[in-house]
Protein backbone atom coordinates (compact mmCIF):
# COMPACT_ATOMS: atom_id res chain seq x y z
CA UNK A 1 0.00 0.00 0.00
CA UNK A 2 1.26 3.23 -1.17
CA UNK A 3 1.38 6.36 1.08
CA UNK A 4 -0.97 8.38 -1.45
CA UNK A 5 -3.42 5.58 -1.00
CA UNK A 6 -3.15 5.52 2.30
CA UNK A 7 -4.04 9.15 3.05
CA UNK A 8 -6.69 8.43 0.41
CA UNK A 9 -8.14 6.04 3.03
CA UNK A 10 -8.20 8.07 5.77
CA UNK A 11 -9.65 10.89 3.73
CA UNK A 12 -12.23 9.17 2.56
CA UNK A 13 -12.89 7.57 6.14
CA UNK A 14 -13.19 11.36 7.31
CA UNK A 15 -15.12 12.12 4.24
CA UNK A 16 -17.45 9.54 5.34
CA UNK A 17 -17.64 10.11 9.02
CA UNK A 18 -18.07 14.50 7.84
CA UNK A 19 -21.24 13.45 6.11
CA UNK A 20 -22.71 11.36 8.34
CA UNK A 21 -22.29 13.81 11.26
CA UNK A 22 -23.87 16.58 9.14
CA UNK A 23 -26.88 13.96 7.48
CA UNK A 24 -27.39 13.61 11.68
CA UNK A 25 -27.04 16.93 13.03
CA UNK A 26 -24.73 15.96 15.85
CA UNK A 27 -21.17 18.30 15.73
CA UNK A 28 -18.09 17.47 17.53
CA UNK A 29 -18.11 17.91 21.30
CA UNK A 30 -16.20 20.15 22.44
CA UNK A 31 -16.31 18.98 25.96
CA UNK A 32 -16.53 15.84 27.94
CA UNK A 33 -17.21 13.94 30.91
CA UNK A 34 -15.97 11.22 32.71
CA UNK A 35 -18.84 8.55 34.19
CA UNK A 36 -17.71 6.19 36.42
CA UNK A 37 -20.56 4.15 36.34
CA UNK A 38 -19.82 3.23 32.50
CA UNK A 39 -15.73 4.09 33.19
CA UNK A 40 -15.51 6.15 29.73
CA UNK A 41 -16.07 9.68 28.33
CA UNK A 42 -19.17 10.81 27.52
CA UNK A 43 -19.96 14.11 25.04
CA UNK A 44 -20.52 17.16 27.37
CA UNK A 45 -21.29 20.86 26.88
CA UNK A 46 -19.65 23.98 28.26
CA UNK A 47 -22.67 25.30 30.63
CA UNK A 48 -22.13 21.52 32.01
CA UNK A 49 -18.29 21.74 32.20
CA UNK A 50 -18.29 25.65 33.73
CA UNK A 51 -20.73 24.25 36.52
CA UNK A 52 -18.25 21.37 37.81
CA UNK A 53 -15.04 22.86 39.48
CA UNK A 54 -13.57 18.54 39.41
CA UNK A 55 -10.84 19.12 37.49
CA UNK A 56 -10.70 14.92 36.73
CA UNK A 57 -14.14 15.17 35.85
CA UNK A 58 -14.38 17.48 32.75
CA UNK A 59 -11.79 17.93 30.19
CA UNK A 60 -12.05 20.18 27.27
CA UNK A 61 -11.61 18.35 24.51
CA UNK A 62 -10.93 21.55 21.56
CA UNK A 63 -7.61 23.21 21.99
CA UNK A 64 -7.18 26.86 22.02
CA UNK A 65 -5.26 28.13 18.83
CA UNK A 66 -5.40 24.70 16.64
CA UNK A 67 -8.31 24.38 14.03
CA UNK A 68 -11.35 22.96 14.66
CA UNK A 69 -14.17 21.42 12.84
CA UNK A 70 -17.45 21.74 13.86
CA UNK A 71 -18.45 17.94 12.74
CA UNK A 72 -14.99 16.14 13.26
CA UNK A 73 -13.27 17.98 16.15
CA UNK A 74 -9.44 18.33 15.39
CA UNK A 75 -9.60 16.38 11.73
CA UNK A 76 -9.82 19.39 9.39
CA UNK A 77 -9.15 17.56 6.40
CA UNK A 78 -12.36 17.73 4.83
CA UNK A 79 -13.05 21.38 6.29
CA UNK A 80 -10.00 22.61 4.83
CA UNK A 81 -10.22 21.39 1.57
CA UNK A 82 -12.09 23.96 -0.77
CA UNK A 83 -12.83 21.96 -3.30
CA UNK A 84 -15.32 20.09 -1.05
CA UNK A 85 -16.82 22.85 0.32
CA UNK A 86 -17.54 24.34 -2.58
CA UNK A 87 -19.72 21.03 -3.64
CA UNK A 88 -21.27 21.08 -0.38
CA UNK A 89 -22.15 24.60 -0.61
CA UNK A 90 -23.85 24.00 -4.22
CA UNK A 91 -25.26 20.64 -3.45
CA UNK A 92 -26.27 20.60 0.14
CA UNK A 93 -28.13 23.55 0.76
CA UNK A 94 -30.77 21.98 2.61
CA UNK A 95 -30.69 19.40 5.99
CA UNK A 96 -32.22 16.46 3.87
CA UNK A 97 -29.92 16.97 0.66
CA UNK A 98 -27.52 15.55 3.31
CA UNK A 99 -29.17 12.24 3.07
CA UNK A 100 -28.55 11.96 -0.19
CA UNK A 101 -24.90 12.58 0.07
CA UNK A 102 -24.88 10.16 2.73
CA UNK A 103 -26.19 7.29 0.63
CA UNK A 104 -23.55 8.35 -1.76
CA UNK A 105 -20.77 8.07 0.75
CA UNK A 106 -22.19 4.54 1.80
CA UNK A 107 -22.30 3.28 -1.63
CA UNK A 108 -18.72 4.05 -2.33
CA UNK A 109 -16.27 6.36 -0.36
CA UNK A 110 -13.19 6.93 -2.93
CA UNK A 111 -15.55 7.76 -6.03
CA UNK A 112 -17.69 9.79 -3.80
CA UNK A 113 -14.12 12.06 -2.96
CA UNK A 114 -13.65 11.98 -6.26
CA UNK A 115 -16.68 13.25 -7.93
CA UNK A 116 -17.41 15.62 -5.53
CA UNK A 117 -13.95 16.84 -5.56
CA UNK A 118 -13.77 17.01 -9.32
CA UNK A 119 -17.43 18.96 -9.19
CA UNK A 120 -16.53 21.66 -6.45
CA UNK A 121 -12.85 22.26 -8.44
CA UNK A 122 -15.41 23.01 -11.62
CA UNK A 123 -17.18 24.97 -9.37
CA UNK A 124 -13.92 26.89 -8.41
CA UNK A 125 -13.28 27.49 -11.94
CA UNK A 126 -16.22 28.82 -13.19
CA UNK A 127 -16.57 31.34 -10.14
CA UNK A 128 -12.69 32.39 -11.02
CA UNK A 129 -13.67 32.77 -14.81
CA UNK A 130 -16.61 34.95 -13.25
CA UNK A 131 -14.32 36.61 -11.23
CA UNK A 132 -12.16 37.73 -14.09
CA UNK A 133 -14.83 38.32 -16.37
CA UNK A 134 -16.64 40.74 -14.06
CA UNK A 135 -20.35 40.52 -12.90
CA UNK A 136 -22.21 41.49 -16.11
CA UNK A 137 -20.69 39.07 -18.19
CA UNK A 138 -23.05 35.88 -18.08
CA UNK A 139 -21.53 32.70 -17.70
CA UNK A 140 -22.91 29.31 -19.48
CA UNK A 141 -25.44 27.53 -16.54
CA UNK A 142 -24.57 24.48 -15.28
CA UNK A 143 -29.01 23.87 -14.80
CA UNK A 144 -28.61 22.56 -19.08
CA UNK A 145 -25.94 19.85 -18.20
CA UNK A 146 -27.91 18.91 -14.68
CA UNK A 147 -31.19 17.93 -16.80
CA UNK A 148 -29.76 16.35 -19.62
CA UNK A 149 -29.01 13.07 -17.49
CA UNK A 150 -31.97 11.09 -16.89
CA UNK A 151 -33.36 10.65 -13.17
CA UNK A 152 -31.97 7.92 -10.64
CA UNK A 153 -35.25 7.33 -9.38
CA UNK A 154 -37.02 3.90 -9.62
CA UNK A 155 -39.44 5.23 -12.13
CA UNK A 156 -37.50 7.65 -13.84
CA UNK A 157 -37.95 8.39 -17.51
CA UNK A 158 -38.54 4.55 -18.50
CA UNK A 159 -37.78 3.81 -21.66
CA UNK A 160 -39.84 1.00 -23.58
Amino acid sequence: MSRDSFDSDGETHALRRYVSARARGRPHPEFSRYDTTIACWIASDETEAVGSFDGKAFRQVRRHGLPWCQWLGSDTRIAEDHALQAFFELRAREPHDWQRLLMEVTRNRRQALRNWRREGLAILSRVRMQAAHGPDVCMPSTLAEEFRMPGRGMRSLKRF
